[in-house]
C-alpha cells in the first residue's frame, strides 16, 4: 500500500526533485490571471469527474497513466513534474469555478492538466492540480507559456580590493 494513501487529502505531495513546488505559473496581467507556484495534493477521487489530486488522477486515468509508464500511485508526482516545464503552453476557459479561472497546462507528448488557483493559509496563492487527462489539446485561450529560468551570469564580479 502506498504512503500517499495513509495522508489526510489536502496534505501536498513533495516534488520528485524536493520541495513542494511543480513549477511556476507566471504572472499574465493582460488576461487579469495572478501567478503562483504549482502544489500538487494527496486529494480525492468522488466519482468520474469529481475531485481532486494524485488520488483522482490515478482513479480516473490508471489506464492512460500506464501507457506513459506510470505504474503505480506513487509515480503521480513524477508524471506530473515532467509536464510543468519551461515553453508548456497555459490555456484559460474564463469560465470562473469557485473564485477562480481554472488553467490548463499542455504538454504535447503528455496530456493536459487542470489546475485551479486557491488561496491556503500555509502556502498563499497558488494553483492546485485537479485532474490530467491524456488528450492534448487545451480549451479555451492561450494565455502564456511556463517561463525558462533565466540564464546564469556567466561574468564573474570584480573582486573587492584588499584594504590594509
Amino acid at each position: 500500500m502506498s504512503e500517499l494513501l495513509k495522508f489526510k487529502e489536502n496534505t501536498l505531495v513533495a516534488h520528485p526533485g524536493g520541495g513542494f513546488s511543480f513549477g511556476t505559473i507566471p504572472d499574465m496581467p493582460k488576461f487579469g490571471l495572478p501567478g503562483g507556484n504549482v502544489y500538487l495534493r494527496v486529494g480525492v477521487h468522488r466519482r468520474a469527474n469529481s475531485g481532486f489530486g494524485v488520488i483522482h488522477v490515478w482513479e480516473a486515468h490508471q489506464p492512460d497513466l500506464l501507457k506513459h509508464g506510470c505504474d503505480t500511485i506513487d509515480g503521480v508526482a513524477a508524471h506530473i513534474a515532467k509536464m510543468i516545464v519551461p515553453g508548456a503552453q497555459i490555456y484559460c476557459e474564463f469560465k470562473e469555478q469557485r473564485g477562480g479561472n481554472r488553467i490548463a497546462v499542455l504538454r504535447t507528448s503528455t496530456g493536459t492538466l487542470i489546475l485551479e488557483p486557491r488561496h491556503e493559509r500555509a502556502t498563499g496563492f497558488g494553483y492546485y492540480v485537479v485532474t490530467w487527462y491524456p488528450q492534448r489539446r487545451a480549451h479555451g485561450t492561450l494565455v502564456g507559456q511556463i517561463p525558462r529560468p533565466p540564464k546564469p551570469d556567466l561574468v564573474a564580479p570584480e573582486p573587492e580590493p584588499l584594504q590594509k
